[in-house]
């Protein structure tokens, strides 16, 4: 007959196996912990150090040409009017809502200040504040059919912006206007620094909603309204005002653009819409990818912005077609929400989310009896 082992001993041995499963337990949270931390840390800044890479790779490869002054001050030239327009497309975003019409305001705005100053000699200022009336009219109308009278933003504002194609053509008579006064062009092209001053006004633009954003209500309650708007409701956010405004928002800086972009060319062209719509866009999106995953924010899009320009501009001296810029644009798109998505960085992409939204309120209407 075999001797019973010890009940002390018997204890000792289960408190040491159950020290040991719980050192394993602890063991294996720290390293799931350290896991997330690394992937959260991936999806906020990945495209930070893509932007980064990309800018070392090309000066690398392309000493003589990409990392000089020149190059640089081109690509944040060419880029200030787009940041505008980016920047003001990232209100409606942050509620849900689309404005396809930034581009076409943009070129209206323009438009009305070529009109008024070329052909009926009109005060450049005069002309300038009332391309801002135009535009912030422009995001009123929108704000008052999609909010007030509930029709989807895509709709309305697709149909603004034929409006306003139709407008710019038929005001300058499918003519580029050109000779804009010295007080137009110089308020965008005054050099400061060797950086011409629309490139210090989107930054400052830039700046100014990055504190709105982050420590105003306003920008709290855009993030509520775009989560989910009748919970927002509920909760007591003014959730017609808030988007009401952002389509103010997104109107103003449209006209704001325009303003910058007749100073910058020094003449209006109403044919030139199409080549600033996917740009903003894209940039927006890209920044919903990074920095604040998941929220369409300042510091992204501008991250976004860069990114493009650089990946774009380096393609091009390497020697591509012009055309490669539009296909690095639709794959970098791409590719940044598949990133933040596989990267566990946030839950719903917002465009996702927006789409899957209007789909499941349309298939409960067919539903219902």
């Amino acid at each position: 007959m075999r001797d019973e082992q010890p009940v002390d001993e018997v204890e000792s041995s289960a408190t040491i196996r159950a020290d040991t499963a719980e050192e394993d337990a602890l063991g294996a949270s720290v390293v799931s912990n350290r896991g997330d931390r690394l992937r959260g840390f991936a999806g906020r800044y990945g495209l930070v150090f893509v932007l980064l890479i990309l800018i070392i790779g090309f000066s690398i490869r392309l000493p003589d040409t990409f990392p000089t002054s020149n190059n640089l001050q081109l690509m944040l030239v060419t880029q200030a009017i787009l940041l505008v327009l980016a920047l003001g497309l990232t209100a409606p975003l942050r509620c849900g809502d689309f404005d396809l019409s930034i581009a076409a305001t943009m070129i209206f705005c323009a438009a009305v200040i070529g009109v008024l100053t070329v052909q009926h000699g009109v005060d450049p200022v005069v002309a300038m504040v009332v391309a801002l009336a135009v535009g912030l009219l422009v995001g009123a109308c929108n704000g008052l059919i999609v909010v007030g009278l509930g029709i989807n933003p895509f709709i309305v504002t697709l149909g603004t912006m034929t409006i306003l194609q139709g407008l710019s053509f038929a005001i300058t008579n499918s003519e580029v206007i050109s000779g804009l006064p010295d007080t137009v062009v110089d308020f965008s092209r005054y050099r400061i620094f060797g950086l011409q001053a629309m490139v210090y006004l989107g930054w400052v633009l830039a700046v100014v909603l990055w504190y709105v954003y982050r420590y105003t209500p306003f920008g709290r309650f855009t993030l509520f309204v775009g989560g989910n708007a009748e919970a927002a409701r509920l909760a007591g956010v003014p959730v017609p005002r808030i988007r009401f405004i952002a389509f103010l928002i997104s109107g103003l800086l449209s006209g704001f653009a325009g303003v910058l972009l007749a100073g910058s060319l020094g003449a209006v062209n109403p044919s030139i819409g199409g080549q600033y719509l996917l740009q903003p866009y894209a940039a927006a999106f890209l920044g919903a990818a990074v920095i604040y995953v998941g929220r369409f924010n300042v510091v992204g899009t501008l991250v976004g912005l860069y990114l493009l320009v650089v990946g774009s501009t380096g393609l091009q001296l390497l020697g591509a077609p012009t055309s490669t810029t539009e296909i690095f644009n639709g794959i970098a798109l791409v590719a940044a929400v598949a990133f933040a998505r596989l990267s566990g960085g946030t839950d719903d992409v917002p465009a996702l989310s927006w789409i899957r939204g209007h789909w499941q309120r349309l298939t409960r209407k067919r539903a219902a009896p």
